[in-house]
C-alpha cells in the first residue's frame, strides 16, 4: 500500500529553495511523528513514568503536520518543530533522570542542523542556544543524579533503546545533509533550466521588438513621404493663385504640414522610437521656417530644454504651436529690422490637482516659454486661425496661455506632458 501521507502535498511556492526546505519539514514532522509514537510506546511497555511526556511531544507532533497541510507555512511550523523538539529534548535530559542520555545530544544536533538549513541562521542560532544551556544544565545540576542512578538501575533494553534512538539519529543526520545537497543540487539545475528558457525568450523578444521597430520606421518614413507629396502637390497648386492672402493662406497651410512630416521624419531616424531629441527637431523646424518667412533677415534662434523626453501624444501639438509663434514672428516682429532673436525654454513642472474624490494627483507637466525680440508692426488680431489653433492645442494639452508685450513678445504656456 502506498503511503501517500511521506510525500509532501504540493504548494504554491515558485522559488526551489523553498520548495526544497518545505519537502525536507514535511518529511522532518512526519518522521517525529510516527518516531515519537513508537517512541510512546516502548514507554508504556518499559518506562510507564516518560509515557505521558511522550504522548504530550507525539500530541504536538501530530499537530504540526496537520497545521503544515493546512497552510503549507514551512518557516513558522518548522521554526516551532524545532522548538518544541529542543525543549522536549532539555526537559528529557534534565528531568528523567532513569534513563540514558546520550541520544538527545545526537538529536540536538539534528535539530539544529535541520533549522540552520531550513529556517534560517536567526532561528538557527537560537536553537544551538537552548541546547547549549539545556546541556549546561545537564552537566552542572543532573549528571551525577543520572550517573548515580543508571549505577544501580541500569538495565538491558534501556541500553537497547539507545543504541536504536542513535542508530536512528546517525540515519538522519546522513539524510539531512544528503537532502541538502539534494537541494542544492536541484535548485540549481533548475535555474540553469530557467536561465535558458529566460534567454530563448529574450532573444524571441529582442527579434519581435526589432521587427516591431523596423515596421514603425517603414510606417513613419511612408507617412513622412505621403504628407511631403502633400505639401508639393499644396506648392504647385499655389502657383496659380494670384490673390496674396490666400497664397498666404496656402503657404501657412503647408508649413504645418511640414511641422507634422518633420516629426515622422526624426522618429524613423531616431533608434529609439519613443524618445526624440526635441532641440534637434525645433532646430531643424526653425530653419525651414526661416527660409520660408525670414527673407533678408538674420534670425538667431536659442532653444533651451531641460525636459528628458516628450510624450508621443505632445509632440504634434507643441510641434504645431511651435510653428505658429516663430512664423508670427518672423512675419510680423521684424519687419524693417535686419536681425532678430528668438528664445525657446522648455522645463518641466509637477502641478498638484485634486479630482471628483478629493485625491491629490500629481500631473507631469512641464512650462514652454517663447520669446521674441522684435517689434511688432501692428497689433495681433484676436480670433485669427493662428491663436484659434493656439489655444486649441493649449486645451488639448490641458494647459493654459499667457502672452506678455514687454521688450518684445512672450508667451509663457503650461502644458501637460502626454505619453
Amino acid at each position: 500500500m502506498k503511503l501517500d501521507f511521506i510525500y509532501p502535498p504540493k504548494t504554491d511556492y515558485s522559488d526551489h529553495y523553498a520548495q526544497g526546505k518545505f519537502d525536507l519539514t514535511w518529511k522532518m514532522v512526519v518522521f517525529n511523528s510516527v518516531f515519537l509514537f513508537i517512541i510512546a510506546i516502548g514507554y508504556l511497555i518499559f518506562e510507564p513514568k516518560a509515557f505521558l511526556v511522550a504522548v504530550y511531544a507525539w500530541l504536538i507532533a501530530i499537530s504540526l503536520n496537520i497545521s503544515l497541510y493546512l497552510f503549507r507555512k514551512y518557516k513558522l511550523i518548522g521554526f516551532l518543530y524545532a522548538l518544541h523538539g529542543c525543549l522536549f529534548l532539555v526537559y528529557t535530559l534534565n528531568f528523567l533522570p532513569n534513563i540514558i542520555h546520550a541520544i538527545e545530544f545526537f538529536w540536538m544536533l539534528v535539530m539544529t542542523l535541520y533549522t540552520f538549513f531550513a529556517i534560517g541562521k536567526k532561528a538557527g542560532y537560537l536553537i544551538l542556544i537552548i541546547n547549549f544551556l539545556g546541556i549546561a544544565y545537564y552537566f552542572y545540576f543532573s549528571f551525577e543524579e543520572n550517573i548515580a542512578h543508571l549505577t544501580q538501575h541500569i538495565q538491558t533494553y534501556q541500553v537497547t533503546a539507545t543504541v536504536f534512538n542513535i542508530f536512528i539519529a546517525c540515519i538522519l543526520m546522513a539524510y539531512l545533509l544528503r537532502q541538502f545537497k539534494n537541494t542544492t543540487s536541484y535548485a540549481e539545475r533548475k535555474f540553469k533550466t530557467t536561465n535558458v528558457e529566460l534567454e530563448n525568450q529574450n532573444r524571441l523578444v529582442q527579434a519581435q521588438n526589432e521587427e516591431k521597430t523596423i515596421m514603425l520606421k517603414e510606417i513613419h518614413h511612408r507617412v513622412k513621404n505621403n504628407l511631403q507629396v502633400i505639401t508639393s502637390l499644396l506648392r504647385l497648386q499655389s502657383r496659380e493663385i494670384e490673390d496674396e492672402k490666400t497664397k498666404t493662406q496656402f503657404q501657412d497651410a503647408v508649413q504645418r504640414i511640414i511641422a507634422m512630416s518633420l516629426i515622422h521624419e526624426k522618429m524613423y531616424q531616431n533608434e529609439n522610437l519613443s524618445k526624440i531629441d526635441l532641440k534637434d527637431y525645433l532646430d531643424t523646424l526653425s530653419i525651414d521656417l526661416i527660409k520660408t518667412y525670414a527673407g533678408d533677415i538674420h534670425v538667431t534662434l536659442d532653444i533651451n530644454s531641460q525636459l528628458d523626453r516628450l510624450g508621443n501624444n505632445s509632440l504634434v501639438p507643441v510641434a504645431l504651436i511651435f510653428n505658429e509663434l516663430i512664423s508670427n514672428s518672423l512675419k510680423h516682429a521684424f519687419v524693417d529690422k535686419k536681425e532678430g532673436k528668438i528664445t525657446v525654454e522648455l522645463v518641466p513642472k509637477e502641478i498638484s490637482a485634486i479630482n471628483q474624490k478629493n485625491h491629490i494627483k500629481v500631473k507631469d507637466m512641464f512650462e514652454l516659454t517663447y520669446k521674441d525680440n522684435g517689434v511688432w508692426t501692428s497689433p495681433i488680431k484676436e480670433g485669427t486661425f493662428g491663436l484659434e489653433l493656439i489655444e486649441t492645442l493649449t486645451e488639448q494639452l490641458d494647459g493654459k496661455v499667457e502672452r506678455i508685450s514687454d521688450n518684445g513678445t512672450t508667451y509663457r504656456f503650461l502644458l501637460r506632458n502626454i505619453e
